[in-house]
């Protein structure tokens, strides 16, 4: 790390407001990481989008190359023609991911490097992502490329207070950090929750207004939030992501900040998929290495304009390169030009993740990524669906899975460290949860009374 990085990350890390760190970070990110982001910019400014309904050259190339490299193809026929055929490719799931990760990572693969991510389980289940910094550092291009379609453009400076990832939870990592993709700008991952600043409130709003940051990442509970506690935040862009954004919310955030607003498509699986560009309807794939694809559920490919799962091939993870991948959410496909003059494919009517929060036992709101980090450790790659009732009783199901315990005291006790000791629960056993991809809805409350108190035994 350069002085001047680390002197300005010193300062950030020595505040006297600062939050409650927990974790020391770093993006593992060197020269040839730096040399691989530079490729990718440079990728995204002249490459011919993905923007027709069939793959390609460039996607065929990369199925070819993957072809003695993973498991899950190896099954295709000799003589197989990867362009004339590409819809006879197989698909692949989040199902996968939890049951047979070893198909999808390139047997070849020398994994001294990987990064290992563990979703959050808004679709039913936890799952170890593995990525490499390369893959990482270069979704900086996608950002940069997407705040450009907004009107701003990223400038960054070394050991300068850049960027913030906020959220809100009970526990969650707490850092500071500095970025080598933004010039070795500083970078912090707070928790706005009172509870997570040794000086409450007070320190939380003087922290924020000296750090001011220009790029502000999160998902649109914790935004709401942050706009309901009036923090002292006038970012030159938001990206929103993770879950639903609504018009009503998007509005909020742009008429509180007077910020750019940009709302992310994206899952830890694939990395960025779409965004919204200004004058587009949709969220529009930007990313020149992705094609997308709408499946019935039969796996069929469905015309532009008719709904169906979205799937998509390519990517830059040389851990998880991704055939096909069904992601388990929804739209409709068409082919748009964007005010740059090129052409891209567009998402309409995205049907992803809908942010959903639960009410405990003194009317507190419970979100689901709370419970689903205390879920996993007793079986990580186990799905699982709750739903709160309207009298806010819980039920808990389980999908079994071979060789996995799934202790249903463990999963009871979890439950009610967060829904009091006297929560109505009940924990199933279920081997036909899910669907014929695996997928479920994952988190269902049915509380919508303010102020509800959920019923105990």
């Amino acid at each position: 790390m350069r002085q001047g990085a680390w002197d300005g990350l010193r300062r950030v890390l020595e505040h006297p407001h600062a939050p409650r760190y927990n974790q020391t970070l770093g993006d593992r990110v060197g020269e040839r990481e730096l040399e691989a982001l530079a490729a990718f910019r440079e990728v995204m400014r002249v490459r011919p989008r993905e923007a027709a309904r069939e793959p390609s050259s460039g996607t065929v190339r990369f199925v070819e190359a993957l072809r003695e490299r993973l498991f899950s193809l190896d099954a295709l026929p000799l003589g197989f023609d990867v362009a004339r055929d590409f819809e006879e490719l197989p698909t692949t799931c989040r199902d996968d991911l939890a049951r047979r990760l070893e198909d999808l990572v390139p047997r070849d693969a020398k994994l001294a490097e990987a990064i290992v991510y563990s979703t959050s389980a808004t679709t039913g289940h936890a799952v170890i992502v593995p990525s490499h910094p390369s893959a990482m550092v270069q979704n900086l291009a996608h950002l940069e490329a997407a705040a450009a379609a907004h009107g701003v453009a990223l400038t960054h400076a070394e050991g300068v207070p850049f960027a913030l990832n906020a959220t809100v939870q009970r526990e969650t990592y707490v850092f500071a950090t500095t970025m080598s993709g933004w010039s070795g700008a500083v970078f912090a991952k707070v928790n706005l929750a009172e509870h997570g600043w040794a000086g409450g409130a007070g320190s939380r709003r003087r922290f924020l207004e000296e750090f001011a940051p220009a790029f502000v990442a999160s998902e649109p509970v914790t935004l709401a939030e942050a706009i309901a506690l009036e923090l002292p935040l006038a970012p030159k862009v938001v990206v929103s992501s993770a879950v639903h954004l609504s018009a009503a919310h998007a509005a909020l955030i742009t008429r509180a900040w007077g910020t750019k607003l940009v709302d992310l498509y994206s899952t830890t699986e694939t990395g960025p998929i779409g965004v919204t560009v200004p004058g587009v309807e949709g969220h529009v794939v930007l990313v020149p290495d992705l094609f997308v694809e709408a499946l019935d559920e039969h796996g069929g490919r469905v015309p532009d304009g008719a709904r169906g799962e979205l799937t998509v091939t390519g990517g830059r993870n040389p851990y998880l390169p991704l055939v096909r991948y069904r992601t388990g959410d929804h739209g409709r496909l068409g082919t748009v030009i964007t005010p740059d003059g090129r052409p891209a494919r567009v998402i309409l009517d995205l049907e992803g993740r809908t942010p959903v929060a639960f009410v405990g036992a003194r009317g507190e709101r419970i979100g689901s990524v709370d419970i689903a980090r205390l879920l996993r450790p007793i079986a990580a790659f186990v799905q699982h669906a709750l739903h709160q009732r309207a009298d806010g009783s819980l039920e808990l199901r389980l999908r079994p899975l071979p060789g996995v315990p799934l202790p249903r005291a463990d999963f009871e006790d979890a439950l009610r460290s967060l829904f009091g000791r006297d929560a109505r629960l009940e924990v199933v056993i279920d081997g036909m949860l899910g669907n014929a991809n695996g997928k479920v809805v994952a988190w269902r409350c049915d509380v919508t009374r303010a102020g509800a108190r959920p019923a105990t035994q």
